[in-house]
């Protein structure tokens, strides 16, 4: 009962003319005074912001040397290669053995009779250590096929092998075999992947420099000569760059949006931008060897001058929102360095415009590099025959 009298009491209160609002009064000025502090106290700080990530800055950042992370280079033999002799006799060092020569070799053979594939068998019951990866294999004495058998051969141990987790196994090319070397280069010994071609051609990926270059291709002709009668000679003027893969960062963060109509509109540049399918403007650079370096402008030859202009090196480029620019394509070191140079002064001139606002204009440190990577264990069984020397 006494509940419900104070609840009346309460109520009566509430309605009554006499109600005393000044300390409500009070409290509701309180909340306003602090909302409308904080609210200066954010837009003052918002404007400054905005102030000074929207002014002309005279300073620009300055764009990073280029980096030549590796390129892809080919070479051609004075004569054609007898693939299938030259496979079987190459030697492997092992792999615990520090020194130069092949550590790996690779190679697809196609048979077409039983007596070829049982060639192939007699052949690898002398080896103590090989893998066979069947891609096709068909016997069927009344088919239309009668009998194919298609397999890689892989023949010694590569860092590879031993490292990475890759468990989906890759085909090989007909007309050639890999050859993986093992090449002491400034005190460390380096693994070196070289593709030789029947023809004689030879491609190697994964050049830094043309030391590591000449040294591959001494390595190569001092094993392919061992098994050959006829002498062994490289074509000087055939070597040439076929991949390049280079990257710099120009040292800021990048509007996308924007930037794709600069270079699509005002510069005439052949750009493609959906961040929904790949992160950076994908651009083509058109070098022609025709012009002057002054008047490299990138732009796409039109039909009408495809006849009057040959030879026009096509060079693909990215750029990305934290700044980082990645150029890819077939040319020497000279067309990328006009490209590099005329990139620099794009993004460099466009500095005000481009640039990302409201962010700090600091090259991105890749915060994955400081994260502790996991420890992955890999279990590896080496059986040993006594009988083997």
């Amino acid at each position: 009962m006494a509940l419900s009298i104070d609840i009346n009491e309460e109520w009566e209160n509430f309605i009554s003319s006499d109600l005393n609002c000044d300390d409500y009064e009070n409290e509701y000025e309180d909340e306003n005074e602090n909302e409308n502090e904080n609210e200066n106290y954010i837009s003052t700080n918002l404007k400054e912001e905005l102030d000074a990530n929207n002014c002309n800055h005279d300073y620009v950042p300055k764009c990073s040397d280029i980096y030549i992370s590796t390129k892809t280079k080919i070479a051609y033999l004075n004569i054609p290669i007898d693939l299938h002799k030259l496979f079987w006799l190459t030697p492997i060092i092992q792999y615990m053995e520090p020194k130069n020569g092949v550590i790996k070799k690779q190679m697809k053979f196609n048979s077409t009779t039983p007596e070829e594939l049982d060639d192939i068998k007699e052949r690898l019951k002398n080896i103590p250590y090989y893998e066979e990866q069947i891609i096709t294999n068909i016997d069927n004495p009344h088919g239309r096929i009668k009998f194919k058998d298609i397999r890689k051969i892989t023949i010694g141990l590569s860092k590879k092998d031993i490292m990475s987790y890759r468990s989906k196994k890759k085909s090989a090319f007909y007309n050639c075999f890999v050859l993986i070397l093992r090449l002491k280069i400034n005190n460390i010994f380096r693994e070196f992947h070289v593709k030789v071609f029947n023809t004689g051609k030879m491609e190697i990926p994964g050049i830094q420099n043309d030391e590591s270059f000449n040294k591959i291709l001494a390595l190569v002709l001092e094993v392919l000569q061992a098994n050959m009668d006829e002498k062994l000679e490289y074509r000087d003027l055939n070597c040439e760059t076929v991949l390049i893969n280079s990257n710099f960062n120009c040292g800021f963060y990048i509007n996308r949006d924007i930037l794709y109509d600069l270079l699509k509109y005002k510069y005439n540049i052949q750009s493609i931008y959906d961040s929904c399918t790949y992160p950076g403007v994908q651009c083509k650079f058109y070098f022609n060897p025709n012009l002057s370096i002054e008047q490299q402008t990138g732009s796409q030859i039109s039909k009408e001058n495809m006849e009057k202009y040959k030879n026009i090196k096509e060079v693909s480029f990215m750029i990305f929102r934290t700044g980082s620019v990645l150029i890819v394509g077939k040319c020497d070191e000279n067309i990328l360095m006009i490209i590099y140079n005329f990139l620099k002064i794009i993004l460099t001139n466009e500095y005000n415009v481009i640039r990302q606002k409201n962010i700090s204009n600091e090259i991105i440190v890749d915060k994955n590099k400081n994260k502790n990577k996991k420890i992955r264990r890999k279990q590896i069984i080496v059986s040993y025959d006594s009988n083997d020397k």
